[in-house]
């Protein structure tokens, strides 16, 4: 069994090493598809594709908007070029030696130009670290999904018990169908004041009640009650199986309304028409 997951949540991350503080804010919505969009400084740009790869590995529906702000540490990003230092040492003794002692420190030294360089190697530093902190961002996205996915989960479950209760007058109508319509086809002979063989009448009433019988549609209906149940407890990548079932359930509603013989009946389909947009509008939300 694996959880439901929403469409709808988010993440934020604020993370920070000695080389620089990120921040990763990201939002999701429901979507068809999986739609990725990216909010980031240009030198970022590079590491999109990468970016979009980590979102693949743990999402495949939702529109998903993800930002990112990057604060450098330039201090911790500097070197000191060697050759450099070795050619102002040597610049230094030769103006001692020329025109005597001179006072200077190291500090004073390091802020020479040319002295501290760019890490070569900081680039792919910064985007180690974002892409690890990415999927730190990602993964407590995924958390937030799963719990949406649960509430979910529960609602539809809910629908479900209610559709049940909704079906109980529908069986009793159907051990009383035939008889009914016997009463029904017998009381219209008695208006009419008319003698008819009583073979005749047998004849109609198990036409009226063939028209009238909707133990198919009662029959689909506890099924799919029950397909919904199996796929909600196997849980996993499920809304466009659930989406099917909502159609599926939307059509035996109405061929339901469209045979019912009675008020009751009648009364019991517009409530199941309700009860199905209703889980319909939660199922939107399932990736």
């Amino acid at each position: 069994m694996e959880p439901i997951f929403s469409m709808t949540g988010s993440a934020n991350c604020i993370i920070s090493s000695d080389i620089a503080a990120l921040n990763i804010d990201i939002t999701s919505i429901n979507g068809r598809f999986l739609e990725l969009n990216f909010k980031m400084p240009d030198s970022l740009r590079h590491l999109e594709s990468k970016l979009r790869e980590a979102f693949q590995k743990h999402l495949k529906r939702g529109k998903v908007d993800c930002y990112i702000t990057l604060s450098q540490n330039l201090k911790s990003t500097l070197k000191v070029d060697k050759s450099a230092l070795e050619q102002l040492s040597i610049a230094i003794k030769t103006i001692e030696k020329s025109i005597g002692g001179i006072s200077t420190n190291s500090l004073e030294i390091l802020n020479y130009p040319g002295i501290q360089v760019q890490d070569e190697n900081v680039q792919s530093k910064i985007d180690e670290f974002i892409l690890n902190s990415l999927e730190t961002a990602i993964n407590k996205l995924v958390t937030a999904r799963a719990h949406e996915g649960e509430k979910l989960k529960l609602a539809i479950q809910s629908r479900l018990e209610s559709i049940e209760k909704e079906l109980l007058p529908v069986e009793k109508a159907l051990s009383e169908l035939v008889s009914k319509e016997r009463e029904k086809i017998k009381a219209k002979i008695a208006e009419l004041s008319i003698e008819i063989d009583p073979n005749r009448i047998e004849q109609e009433v198990t036409l009226a009640a063939q028209k009238a019988d909707v133990r198919e549609e009662y029959d689909r209906l506890k099924a799919h009650i029950k397909e919904v149940r199996s796929i909600l407890q196997t849980g996993g990548i499920c809304g466009k199986r659930l989406d099917f079932m909502m159609q599926e359930f939307n059509r035996e509603a109405n061929t339901l309304a469209s045979k019912a013989s009675s008020l009751d009946i009648t009364k019991v389909a517009v409530e199941l028409k309700v009860l199905i947009e209703q889980m319909r509008e939660q199922v939107q939300n399932i990736e």
